[in-house]
């Protein structure tokens, strides 16, 4: 698994697009703000799931632990059959947002991204459309 991360609007897709996927033979299917479904896909496949924070919004019933380990739990088991790359969105920068709501996204979205991080083979930051290899090899 693959995850890369940055702002709103930094060039995240893009590289992806030109840097991760120009190099394979795999065919890259867009998921956003949905889960693929598990068992469609072989190791010839390259997920690209993104938008983690509507996923999020559709479990905010649960414990923000329960929904982070609902999502990377069937992110695991996606990543056994096919290559899975994330795009994540920094939605935190440090400030913390004044209703309980959005408290709440900032906050599953940092213990899922902490998961992700932990068990990714590679994490690549994106600034502005710079990349910063964070952890694995670099391209």
């Amino acid at each position: 698994m693959q995850v890369v991360i940055g702002g709103a609007y930094n060039g995240k897709r893009k590289f992806v697009e030109e840097k991760l996927l120009r190099s394979t033979t795999a065919t890259p299917h867009f998921f956003e703000g949905q889960m693929p479904e598990i068992g469609l896909f072989t190791k010839e496949d390259i997920l690209i799931i993104g938008h983690f924070e509507k996923l999020i919004l559709e479990h905010v019933h649960l414990d923000e632990d329960e929904i982070a380990e609902k999502i990377f739990n069937v992110l695991i088991e996606l990543n056994k059959r096919a290559q899975v790359i994330c795009i994540c969105t920094d939605i935190g920068r440090g400030v913390v947002p004044l209703r309980k709501e959005e408290r709440k996204l900032r906050d599953t979205c940092g213990r899922l991204y902490q998961k992700l991080f932990t068990d990714s083979e590679r994490v690549i930051r994106i600034w502005y459309g710079l990349p910063q290899m964070i952890k694995g090899e670099e391209l």
